[in-house]
Protein backbone atom coordinates (compact mmCIF):
# COMPACT_ATOMS: atom_id res chain seq x y z
CA UNK A 1 0.00 0.00 0.00
CA UNK A 2 2.77 2.32 0.05
CA UNK A 3 2.85 5.28 -2.48
CA UNK A 4 6.32 6.12 -3.24
CA UNK A 5 5.18 8.79 -5.82
CA UNK A 6 3.41 11.10 -3.47
CA UNK A 7 4.99 13.12 -1.19
CA UNK A 8 3.49 14.71 2.28
CA UNK A 9 4.79 17.35 2.99
CA UNK A 10 4.79 16.77 6.48
CA UNK A 11 7.91 14.21 6.04
CA UNK A 12 9.35 17.10 4.13
CA UNK A 13 12.11 17.78 6.84
CA UNK A 14 15.30 18.07 4.94
CA UNK A 15 15.30 20.53 2.21
CA UNK A 16 18.83 19.34 0.98
CA UNK A 17 18.83 16.56 -1.07
CA UNK A 18 20.40 13.62 0.50
CA UNK A 19 20.14 15.61 4.10
CA UNK A 20 18.35 12.87 6.14
CA UNK A 21 16.65 14.34 9.53
CA UNK A 22 17.41 12.60 13.29
CA UNK A 23 14.31 9.85 13.53
CA UNK A 24 15.01 10.49 17.18
CA UNK A 25 14.92 14.25 16.98
CA UNK A 26 11.33 15.70 17.19
CA UNK A 27 10.66 18.43 14.11
CA UNK A 28 7.43 21.23 14.22
CA UNK A 29 6.54 22.33 10.71
CA UNK A 30 6.15 26.51 10.75
CA UNK A 31 5.08 29.44 8.42
CA UNK A 32 8.03 30.52 6.49
CA UNK A 33 6.24 34.20 6.61
CA UNK A 34 5.51 34.62 10.26
CA UNK A 35 6.81 31.81 12.16
CA UNK A 36 3.31 30.24 13.36
CA UNK A 37 2.95 26.70 14.10
CA UNK A 38 -1.09 27.20 13.49
CA UNK A 39 -1.09 26.02 9.71
CA UNK A 40 -3.49 23.28 7.84
CA UNK A 41 -2.81 21.45 4.57
CA UNK A 42 -5.88 19.74 2.86
CA UNK A 43 -5.54 15.76 1.89
CA UNK A 44 -6.90 13.04 1.57
CA UNK A 45 -5.67 9.95 3.62
CA UNK A 46 -6.60 6.26 3.23
CA UNK A 47 -6.69 3.25 5.66
CA UNK A 48 -3.63 0.78 5.83
CA UNK A 49 -4.02 -2.82 7.10
CA UNK A 50 -0.64 -3.08 7.08
CA UNK A 51 0.78 0.13 8.79
CA UNK A 52 -2.65 0.09 10.52
CA UNK A 53 -2.41 3.42 10.61
CA UNK A 54 -4.15 6.32 8.28
CA UNK A 55 -1.41 6.99 5.48
CA UNK A 56 -1.51 10.13 3.36
CA UNK A 57 -2.83 9.62 0.07
CA UNK A 58 -2.72 13.01 -1.81
CA UNK A 59 -2.45 16.77 -0.80
CA UNK A 60 -3.98 18.14 -4.17
CA UNK A 61 -1.17 20.23 -5.28
CA UNK A 62 -1.92 22.90 -2.91
CA UNK A 63 0.25 25.12 -0.45
CA UNK A 64 -0.32 25.22 3.12
CA UNK A 65 -2.07 27.84 4.52
CA UNK A 66 -1.22 29.60 7.48
CA UNK A 67 -4.18 30.46 9.88
CA UNK A 68 -2.11 33.82 11.36
CA UNK A 69 -1.21 34.93 8.61
CA UNK A 70 -4.39 33.93 6.60
CA UNK A 71 -2.58 33.17 3.49
CA UNK A 72 -0.84 30.81 1.41
CA UNK A 73 2.44 29.86 2.87
CA UNK A 74 5.73 27.79 2.76
CA UNK A 75 6.85 25.51 5.55
CA UNK A 76 10.07 25.92 8.11
CA UNK A 77 10.96 22.70 10.09
CA UNK A 78 11.88 23.71 13.68
CA UNK A 79 13.84 20.79 16.07
CA UNK A 80 12.16 20.77 19.97
CA UNK A 81 12.78 18.26 22.44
Amino acid sequence: MRRTLLINPFNLLAETPGQRADPAQRYTPVCDRCGSDDIVCHATIQWSNEAQDWQLTSTFGQPAHCNRCKSSCGMEWLAFS
